[in-house]
């Protein structure tokens, strides 16, 4: 979904459904949007916790429900 900042709130071209969550990734011009999400939060990633990262949800689904 695109949508543009109007200097008070963000407007989008499709309707959006209620109670839906929207994530705003701002980018300095269109040429950005060429990539995928991914790759454009590939920037942020931490090359460290990669390997954590492939294991997080099955440690807390255990966590959690051993907890219950």
């Amino acid at each position: 979904m695109i949508g543009y900042y109007d200097g008070t709130a963000v407007r989008v071209n499709e309707p959006l459904q209620m109670n839906q969550k929207v994530i705003v990734i701002p980018i300095e011009n269109e040429i950005d949007l060429e990539g995928s999400a991914a790759g454009g939060l590939h920037k942020y990633a931490n090359p460290s916790l990669i390997e954590q990262e492939k294991d997080a949800w099955r440690k807390a689904v255990i966590k959690k429900h051993a907890e219950e």
